[in-house]
């Protein structure tokens, strides 16, 4: 592999000012072209052959050595702006590992929940002989032995605490229990919380690091990091998000030293204020919900809110228009754009 030495350390400078929101001249970048999101090839089970519609996937049925020998390795590690890194095939491991039977359904895996009364949260409970968490903690290994250091094992996909708590439940069992039974629904956020403090720990603590740091969404930074998320805050209001799942969100946070938290952009003023506030969070992404709204001129006020007090990654579709209305609004010091261009409509 090539690994540049010298453009790569100019990136990691240019990584470091992005977390301490240096002033910059531009933010970093990356425009490619807006592909919709596409079923995968049917997963591959452990005899070889494809999954089929409809069936559990169990931690018996995965092969770590057949999942890495049909990924393919980074050709360079510096990748524009960005570092290429290799992740873990999505298994919906936070769902798996705390208890969800998980399906091949409709061309992605799903959690189906599972868990009938909140009065046995203690269900979630994550030991370390939990078989998927011995799966995923294997690809972990398997993967860094590949790479030798040459790029980065990035992490893999972790819902957040309330997104645990949707996929054991369901969305509407978790909403009569937020309003009929408050604090039910906090002792199981609390307990989500711990699955995800859990496996995140566990993986962080599998995996080697890359240039005395880690990285995340091709973004360096010289210490842990963590990606949360919060897709389910779309239940929520702003004041319900403040009084049960901040503190969620907080007890994560300060247990890494640079975490940031996934969020969409139709969600994000849920949010926005309580995270602002959040000092332990070192940074916010947003994914654009294009066809969705809100447009980006009503959503501009809210990103440059954002792009004041902490830094800002910001993907998704675009037009040409929309990307010039980025750059010229948004200040580039601490900001991140990886965008797909989309036709003008």
């Amino acid at each position: 592999m090539k690994t540049h030495s010298i453009t790569l350390e100019h990136l990691l400078q240019r990584h470091r000012a992005f977390w301490t929101m240096d002033e910059v001249d531009t933010p970093l970048l990356s425009v490619g072209k807006y592909v919709p999101l596409q079923h995968r090839k049917p997963f591959p089970l452990a005899d070889g052959s494809p999954a089929q519609e409809g069936d559990f996937l169990l931690p018996e049925l995965v092969d770590t050595n057949l999942l890495l020998e049909q990924s393919d390795e980074p050709g360079t590690v510096v990748n524009g702006d960005f570092i290429n890194g290799r992740g873990l095939y999505d298994l919906c491991w936070t769902e798996a590992i705390a208890g969800c039977p998980i399906r091949w359904r409709g061309g992605h895996v799903w959690a189906d929940p599972f868990l009938d009364d909140t009065d046995d949260v203690d269900r979630l409970r994550v030991n370390e002989d939990n078989p998927w968490l011995a799966v995923l903690l294997e690809e972990t290994r398997l993967r860094a032995e590949q790479a030798k250091g040459a790029y980065p094992i990035v992490q893999p996909l972790l819902r957040g605490p309330i997104d645990i708590a949707s996929a054991v439940m369901g969305d509407e069992p978790l909403c009569w229990t937020m309003v009929d039974e408050p604090d039910h629904f906090r002792r199981l956020l609390e307990a989500c919380t711990d699955v995800f403090l859990a496996v995140a720990a566990a993986w962080r603590d599998a995996t080697p690091v890359f240039q005395d740091g880690t990285c995340i969404y091709g973004i360096w930074a010289p210490g842990t990091t963590v990606r949360m998320q919060a897709d389910n805050a779309a239940l929520m209001s702003p004041d319900l998000y403040r009084e049960f799942l901040l503190p969620c969100d907080a007890r994560i946070s300060s247990v890494f030293e640079y975490p940031m938290i996934h969020t969409h952009s139709g969600v994000l003023h849920i949010m926005v204020d309580a995270l602002l506030d959040l000092d332990s969070l070192s940074a916010i992404q947003v994914s654009l919900d294009y066809p969705a709204p809100p447009p980006i001129d009503e959503l501009l006020p809210v990103l440059k809110q954002t792009n004041a007090h902490k830094p800002l990654i910001i993907t998704g579709a675009v037009t040409q228009h929309e990307l010039d209305i980025l750059l010229e609004s948004l200040s580039p010091a601490g900001l991140c754009l990886q965008v797909g261009l989309r036709n003008e409509e």
